[in-house]
């Protein structure tokens, strides 16, 4: 049987990324974004979703976020879906993240060319 966990996302970030370090010492960055969806409903009428991503970048794409990436940053990233569970309280807890595989910082001008581009080693 075969397998696929891919995430593609083309947006804007909706905050400055946070870098902060394992305790093993390795920057981690948590950068979230946000993507729009557009449609016209059965009246004619234009509807609008926003989704909001939370992302998780390591090692070199946690250096490059914690440069580069402000709030409302136009970002083009690949990654896969990687979901946390934990108990507090007796409570049970999750939250589902996009671990960043592929981080590419666009230009804000429409049709400018991509201002800088990093990738996880494989």
């Amino acid at each position: 049987m075969f397998n696929v966990n891919r995430v593609t996302l083309l947006g804007h970030a909706t905050r400055d990324a946070e870098v902060r370090a394992t305790k093993a010492g390795h920057p981690v960055a948590h950068v979230g974004l946000a993507t729009n969806r557009s449609w016209k409903d059965a009246a004619g009428k234009l509807q609008e979703e926003v989704e909001f991503h939370n992302l998780v970048c390591f090692n070199p794409l946690a250096d490059f976020a914690g440069k580069t990436v402000s709030k409302g940053a136009p970002l083009y990233v690949e990654g896969h879906l990687h979901t946390s569970k934990w108990e507090k309280d007796g409570k049970k807890a999750s939250r589902t993240e996009i671990y960043v595989d592929r981080l590419v910082l666009l230009s804000a001008r429409k049709g400018a060319a991509i201002a800088a581009e990093v990738a996880a080693a494989a």
